[in-house]
């Protein structure tokens, strides 16, 4: 394969995903490769090539894809995938980042057969951004150093560990309505909202960081840790607690683990 920053990556489908994707490549300086793009809508291959018109290249059809790119991502939806992936000729010099979710592994290394290698990731969003968790199973270390421009990689030991990271990310937004919530309420108070808005988020960010570094396995100690005793910390949780809130956001994680038969 060649140098992760010069290599060829093609797209199959030209979506929400595969947008979110192209755009984390072509803005990382030291990616000075080529992108090609291929969607059914023009509209969205067009609007990506007005972006980095030095850098995507609009393909004429899903096999002209394969034939120009090393790396290949279908961008297809699971339910569309396995009609179109075997109307089409991969090679064996391709390796495929398999991201249609809910298709196993084993399966979609039949659909691209004789690729070199394909591995199984559930990138998001955030990727245009170049920030944010790149979830990985597989075993090629080319594509985890290629997903690496575009978030920081986090590799699974099994498959069904990396199916349940991708369960968490179906909370995303649910994520995003509890912050809401509490800005709003920061506005029913009399906040301003730029201010309500930068604060909380901003705390949420630091939040998390401050959980990564000095969480270990004791949930519990690490939470009491940050609780001053009687403080409204401790009191926060205490309520939560108590009116068992928590409860329907695991009851939700419950159910869309079901789409992932886990």
């Amino acid at each position: 394969m060649k140098s992760i920053y010069k290599t060829t990556i093609g797209f199959i489908g030209a979506g929400g995903i595969a947008s979110a994707l192209a755009k984390g490549f072509c803005s990382a300086e030291s990616f000075t490769g080529e992108v090609f793009m291929y969607d059914i809508n023009p509209e969205r291959t067009n609007s990506m090539k007005k972006l980095f018109p030095g850098k995507i290249t609009i393909a004429e059809s899903n096999q002209e894809v394969i034939e120009k790119a090393e790396v290949i991502i279908p961008a297809l939806l699971p339910t569309i995938l396995p009609q179109v992936a075997p109307k089409l000729k991969f090679r064996k010099e391709n390796r495929i980042v398999h991201i249609a979710a809910g298709i196993k592994l084993d399966k979609a290394k039949e659909m691209f057969h004789p690729a070199y290698s394909v591995i199984r990731s559930v990138p998001l969003p955030f990727a245009a951004g170049r920030y944010g968790p790149v979830a990985l199973y597989g075993n090629d270390p080319e594509l985890k150093d290629l997903l690496g421009l575009i978030g920081f990689v986090v590799e699974t030991q099994t498959e069904k560990e990396l199916e349940i990271l991708a369960v968490i990310t179906g909370m995303m937004v649910s994520f995003h309505a509890l912050t809401g919530e509490t800005v709003k309420w920061g506005l029913s108070k009399g906040a301003d909202f730029k201010s309500a808005l930068q604060y909380t988020t901003s705390m949420n960010e630091a939040l998390s960081v401050l959980m990564r570094n000095d969480c270990d396995e004791d949930i519990e100690a690490f939470l009491k840790e940050n609780s001053t005793p009687n403080g409204t910390n401790e009191m926060g949780l205490k309520m939560m607690r108590e009116a068992d809130a928590y409860r329907t956001w695991l009851s939700a994680l419950d159910k869309i683990a079901e789409r992932y038969q886990l």
